[in-house]
């Protein structure tokens, strides 16, 4: 897991701190710095090796927001997406980098929506998601700019203390809904991959949708993380994995897609 000090904690919802004496931290990496290398060995440019260390990483990422108890669902999202990546034939820059931008900001969205970091939206991080949902439209990732507004929205029907704390996250979120709508770019390349990934997850959404209690404490440690609030982020997860199914992006899904799909099997196989 990640996990802020006490003297150094940010309060702000997005930003989170790496701490190596957590195994499944040093797995995540690994990962990143393995992705770099075997994207390298594939004959990717340093930016598209860079991109695919990064996918695998934002893969991990977002299984730990979507299931902060269990380690294991992101120790095992991040070699499946690590691989699916890898085997895909469209490892253009671009196609790399969109990946990418999508996956962090799929990331950005069920972070704000969990609140595992333990502190409300602020101003700031309600205009980096904004801005996220700005470059994924300008991308062609329809689907992907929706998540920010539809995280921000959310949260503040949560009714909480963590809810955003600024009147920006209506427009923000009207801004993210609008966005897509303007973009005119589509996705190219070949989708087979992130197609089904995604086909897997949808598949195991009952199970991943079945109410579960969190006991896993914030990165503040003065509450646990919201059960409720995770149970949403599942739920927008799935949401936004079928609208990429719908509008197009299911390569740029793929890390998201995995996540999701490694929550659904440990729920699945009964796992505790």
């Amino acid at each position: 897991m990640t996990s802020a000090s006490s003297s150094g904690l940010l309060p702000a919802a997005l930003p989170r701190t790496i701490d190596l004496s957590y195994p499944s931290n040093r797995w995540a990496m690994l990962g990143l710095l393995g992705g770099v290398a075997l994207g390298r060995l594939r004959g990717r440019s340093w930016v598209g090796s860079a991109g695919t260390g990064l996918s695998a990483f934002a893969a991990w990422a977002c299984a730990r927001e979507l299931d902060p108890d269990h380690a294991v669902t992101a120790n095992a999202a991040l070699p499946l997406t690590l691989a699916l990546s890898l085997l895909s034939e469209d490892n253009s820059d671009a196609a790399v980098l969109s990946e990418v931008l999508a996956a962090f900001t799929a990331l950005s969205s069920v972070r704000t929506l969990s609140a595992t970091t333990g502190a409300a939206a602020t101003a700031g991080d309600e205009a980096a998601l904004g801005a996220a949902a700005a470059m994924c439209a300008g991308a062609g990732q329809k689907a992907a700019a929706l998540l920010p507004g539809a995280a921000l929205a959310l949260s503040s029907q949560q009714g909480d203390d963590l809810a955003p704390q600024s009147a920006v996250s209506g427009p923000a979120a009207l801004l993210a809904a609008l966005l897509p709508t303007i973009a005119a770019t589509r996705e190219g390349g070949r989708q087979s991959l992130g197609s089904a990934a995604i086909a897997g997850a949808l598949l195991l959404a009952p199970s991943l949708l079945e109410p579960e209690d969190v006991t896993t404490e914030t990165d503040r440690g003065d509450q646990t993380i919201s059960t409720e609030r995770v149970q949403r982020s599942r739920q927008l997860a799935l949401g936004g994995l079928a609208l990429s199914a719908v509008l197009g992006g299911t390569r740029s899904a793929l890390p998201l897609a995995c996540a999701a799909l490694s929550v659904g099997a440990r729920r699945r196989l009964g796992r505790p």
